[in-house]
């Protein structure tokens, strides 16, 4: 978790009109790779992020599936699971630590899916939460690779009690207040830990949809759905 969520179908152009609401400056886009869209997001695909590079608010993109910059070998022989990290242990460990104090980052998502049931009958549920913003955003953390690759990951901490019963983990979903400092490191590691997604409890919504294959990517994924 999370492995797959949903981005919608936001432009460069209208994502930078949003982060500038977000940010009390004027917000740059360079000329990355293009980002997936769709309903069905999925690791190693470029999605887009918002970050602070070389100083300055930048909207680009990252390869979803986090690779340490001090990996010297082709980005896809980096075997290890980290499409998501936790944010308890992220500051410390060394595949992270770089990254939690120079590379942090929003990832724009509009809800993300978890499975619930048994092993070949699982049940997959859409989970968002309530806002006025065309969309949330991840905590997430990024990389850059000497090729000139950016990676990224998405942080993840204990559900909140409204959505335990889905899921043990939940991606850490930042408040509006709290993605300008975020992304700026201005949130320390133990008020990080402590109160980043924590205020959403309460507020999330959810519902089960059909089940889906890994060439699925149009809104009907969203619906609500009952067998």
């Amino acid at each position: 978790m999370c492995g797959r969520f949903a981005a919608g179908d936001m432009t460069q152009a209208q994502m930078l009109e949003i982060m500038r609401g977000f940010l009390d400056a004027p917000f740059l886009a360079d000329d990355a790779a293009p980002h997936v869209t769709g309903y069905n997001v999925k690791p190693t695909n470029q999605i887009q992020m918002a970050a602070m590079i070389h100083d300055e608010p930048v909207l680009t993109t990252a390869r979803w599936w986090f690779v340490p910059h001090w990996h010297k070998k082709p980005v896809p022989e980096w075997k290890a699971t980290t499409f998501n990290a936790k944010i308890e242990t992220a500051p410390e460990k060394p595949t992270f630590r770089t990254a939690w104090k120079s590379g942090r980052c929003a990832i724009p998502a509009l809800g993300y899916y978890e499975w619930t049931g048994t092993k070949g009958n699982k049940q997959p549920w859409y989970i968002t939460v309530k806002t006025n913003q065309p969309c949330f955003f991840f905590a997430g953390l990024h990389s850059y690779m000497g090729d000139g690759l950016r990676t990224c990951t998405i942080l993840t901490r204990d559900a909140l009690p409204q959505i335990k019963d889905l899921h043990a983990r939940t991606p850490v979903i930042l408040t509006s207040d709290q993605v300008e400092p975020w992304i700026k490191g201005e949130i320390g590691t133990t008020e990080a830990q402590n109160a980043l997604g924590a205020g959403w409890d309460g507020q999330f919504k959810f519902h089960p949809v059909r089940k889906f294959g890994m060439k699925d990517n149009g809104p009907e994924m969203i619906e609500e759905f009952h067998e």
